[in-house]
């Protein structure tokens, strides 16, 4: 009587542990199912999407636009930047040949097959950065259009200008910005001589460093300046106020635009950084859209 009760409980057991198993094993198959669906359910948006990079320290950055219709990427454009010009790189105005090449050619295949894996990164050599930024500007791209975040553009295309009033100490600041696909893509603000004078500028020594004298301060030259001439290191002293002009030309492009612009990011040169203010300002009073 033992016997058969302890067959019968070993049984139950046994029994038990056949039923746990298959639910553990129906509940691994159910999450694989779901990950699966994650997974594929990058089905892009229509729309258009951009991407734009900060501006880098050598005055340039790249920027894509890609366009979404039934699901399907219809056009796409990697571009890279020169900030000064607001024009993308060309042989006209660049000569690491290399690295056009490299740009093109990723365009090309891109637009041909869609789909980054397929992309031959090793086509054409040279342009490493080229490619590394490529790849993660594609990527986010495509992240943008899976989830939908389509890009509204702010700003009408064009090139706009704006010129200072009056000048300051016989220099008159301009601005020229140029707008692409709603973006600033080109800012540059300068200061010309509005008559002949004399300057002083900067000594530099052969490694491009200020030359100081026994006061710790840089040594200086006279300079004649011309009518016409820009403000430069090598017609003005005041080196703060020309960083001050690089600073905010970055500042503008990144943030595209002046609406809630971090100013006191940029220190020094008040006067010179309230001029490019308010030439920007009046530069864009016709270009939102």
């Amino acid at each position: 009587m033992k016997r058969r009760l302890s067959l019968g409980i070993l049984s139950m057991i046994l029994v038990l542990a056949l039923l746990v198993g298959c639910s553990g094993q129906g509940t691994e198959t159910s999450t694989d199912e779901n990950d699966g669906q994650s997974a594929g359910s990058g089905e892009l948006v229509d729309g258009t999407y951009l991407v734009k990079d900060p501006v880098s320290d050598r005055g340039n950055y790249p920027m894509a636009v890609m366009e979404v219709v039934d699901g399907e990427i219809a056009s796409f454009e990697y571009v890279e930047i020169l900030a000064d010009l607001g024009e993308e790189k060309n042989e006209s105005n660049y000569n690491y040949a290399e690295g056009l090449a490299v740009i093109a050619n990723l365009n090309e295949q891109f637009n041909e097959k869609k789909d980054l894996n397929e992309v031959d990164f090793d086509a054409v050599t040279g342009a490493t950065h080229t490619k590394e930024n490529f790849k993660r500007i594609v990527n986010e791209l495509l992240d943008k259009a899976a989830k939908g975040e389509v890009y509204e553009p702010v700003y009408k295309d064009g090139e706009y200008t704006a010129t200072a009033e009056e000048p300051s100490h016989g220099w008159l600041g301009e601005v020229k910005i140029i707008v692409k696909h709603g973006q600033i893509v080109g800012l540059d603000y300068y200061e010309y001589a509005v008559e002949d004078m004399e300057g002083s500028k900067v000594v530099f020594d052969e490694d491009d460093k200020p030359v100081t004298g026994d006061d710790g301060k840089p040594v200086t030259e006279e300079v004649q300046i011309s009518a016409g001439d820009r403000k430069s290191k090598e017609n003005y002293a005041y080196l703060e106020s020309l960083e001050v002009m690089k600073k905010m030309q970055k500042l503008i492009i990144d943030n595209n635009g002046l609406d809630n612009l971090d100013v006191d990011s940029v220190t020094g040169a008040t006067g010179t950084r309230t001029t490019i203010i308010e030439l920007v300002e009046k530069a864009l009073e016709g270009a939102k859209l």
